[in-house]
């Protein structure tokens, strides 16, 4: 009984600095940052996001997803389109999460990297067929200047303003609340 009691309180205090680090996280990203904070994808959205890669883009092989988060988006692409991705994360706690995740669930073709995706992409020498990004509306136009690094942009829930879609996904139900402002799920495919 009383090992069950140590296993207990053991447990909760991993809880608690588990979602210590995360609500320190999102305040830093949210509040300090200004940046979009962490909300993972649901699964309609990643369902969704590897029907379209399969039907237009069926011989990827080097994908990015821009803000990983926790990698489940990551892995599950890697895992369903039988590709390579590289997942890019720019807070620490969520990529070691996500790193920690790719190893136990052991996607390999899943490399999670801790750092700003677009100094990642300005020293990078890979090309990458898709840039998958679930960001805000504000970053997610970024990926647009490394049209020399990225073929396609798939975006899920923000439009890229003053670029063009070539698809527009809109999904039944669900959004994504940002800065106030609730955006419907949808998917935008830009080739760029």
């Amino acid at each position: 009984m009383v090992t069950f009691i140590y296993i207990l309180l053991i447990s909760f205090f991993f809880l608690d600095l588990y979602l210590g680090l995360k609500f320190l996280e999102y305040f830093i990203c949210a509040n300090v940052r200004h940046q979009p904070p962490f909300v993972p994808s649901v699964s309609k959205l990643r369902r969704t996001l590897v029907k379209e890669i399969k039907m237009h883009y069926p011989n990827t092989k080097n994908i990015i997803e821009a803000g990983s988060g926790f990698g489940g988006a990551a892995r599950y692409i890697a895992r369903h389109c039988n590709c390579n991705v590289d997942a890019v994360e720019n807070m620490p706690f969520t990529a070691f999460v996500s790193t920690v995740l790719d190893h136990l669930f052991f996607v390999l073709p899943v490399r999670t990297h801790w750092g700003d995706v677009f100094k990642y992409l300005e020293h990078t020498n890979k090309k990458y067929d898709i840039a998958v990004a679930y960001l805000g509306p504000d970053i997610t136009k970024c990926l647009a200047k490394y049209k020399n690094k990225i073929n396609v942009i798939i975006s899920m829930d923000f439009e890229i303003p003053d670029l063009q879609p070539v698809r527009v996904i809109k999904l039944k139900s669900g959004w994504t609340k940002y800065r106030g402002i609730k955006y419907p799920h949808q998917i935008f495919v830009y080739e760029i």
